[in-house]
């Protein structure tokens, strides 16, 4: 297999939005005259993670080839598994660059009042502030459950599809790699907390329960302090919605109401405005068509040309 045919797209998207990251990053710092200390730097130097797993993996991927027909098969299969569920490990660490002190420097304004001022102009209200009158322990409890389901949801099915159906499994993965990276265009070209945490005023009920108040403090501390527009909780839900629908129909029925509290705990968590679900839809389905296409494009380009495979003159060459 030559070096062309062994490049994935996702290596070439993965690739490319670390470099995007680290690009902005130091333009924005180099335009504000933004003096970074040692420990922001640090921060900054993660967003080089990607990158590096790509580097190691394939270093790796050429010290256990050796001579191919000798090749330990263990160390194939290992290798082989880490590079098909490399896309999760991505997505992950792109997300989690969001949570540097980095972005809290160069991003200076946040957008929380647009986001307010256009669920004001589009639907009257966002929709958390009127949701208060239905909030009561038990349904915060419940909707706590639902958005914590995001974690769990993606890799169960992915390990489903993995077991069934390689390639869906590979087009899904590539669909939620695709969703962070249209997600973090969106946190750096609107960053924004959240209107529970930009507008704590609006809110006279508090949200109290049993199984939230130990939920949201795990998730306080693994979440993004700006990554709500678009909101990837309900964008990922609904990748992992439409492949469930697309690997058996009992299946996705199965998640459906799951999914439906998903994005319904968006919003009435107060960690999301009404536009940042739909702009999450919006994003689910480019990052859908985009996996299928750019796949597609990817099987063309390494189609050997017509006559590749042919030896010498042909029948009736003289």
């Amino acid at each position: 297999m030559s070096r062309r045919s062994s490049v994935r797209v996702e290596d070439v998207v993965s690739i490319g939005l670390t470099a995007s990251l680290v690009a902005f990053a130091g333009l924005r710092s180099a335009l504000a005259e933004l003096r970074l200390d040692d420990a922001s730097w640090w921060d900054l130097s993660f967003l080089l993670a990607p990158v590096s797993v790509l580097v190691f993996l394939a270093a790796s991927s050429y010290a256990w080839r050796g001579n191919d027909a000798a090749a330990p098969s263990v160390f194939l299969t290992v290798g082989t598994t880490l590079r098909d569920w490399l896309p999760f490990l991505i997505f992950s660490l792109t997300y989690e660059t969001f949570r540097s002190r980095i972005w809290a420097l160069v991003l200076v304004r946040d957008r929380d009042a647009d986001l307010l001022r256009l669920d004001r102009v589009l639907f009257g209200e966002t929709p958390s502030v009127p949701l208060q009158g239905l909030v009561t322990p038990l349904l915060t409890n419940a909707m706590s459950v639902f958005y914590f389901l995001h974690l769990v949801a993606p890799p169960v099915l992915a390990f489903i599809l993995y077991r069934r159906d390689r390639r869906l499994f590979r087009e899904f993965l590539f669909a939620i790699l695709l969703s962070g990276v249209i997600g973090s265009i969106g946190y750096l070209a609107v960053p924004a907390t959240g209107p529970a945490v930009a507008f704590p005023e609006l809110y006279d009920v508090p949200l109290r329960g049993d199984v939230f108040d130990p939920i949201s403090r795990i998730l306080e501390t693994a979440r993004a302090p700006r990554d709500v527009f678009p909101s990837l909780h309900v964008g990922v839900s609904a990748i992992v919605l439409a492949y469930a629908f697309r690997r058996g129909r009992a299946l996705g029925l199965l998640l459906l109401p799951f999914v439906l509290g998903n994005w319904i705990s968006t919003v009435y968590l107060r960690y999301h405005y009404l536009i940042d679900v739909f702009a999450g839809f919006a994003a689910a389905a480019l990052a859908i068509g985009l996996s299928a296409r750019l796949l597609r494009l990817e099987d063309r380009l390494r189609r050997p040309p017509p006559g590749a495979g042919s030896f010498g003159p042909g029948p009736g060459s003289g």
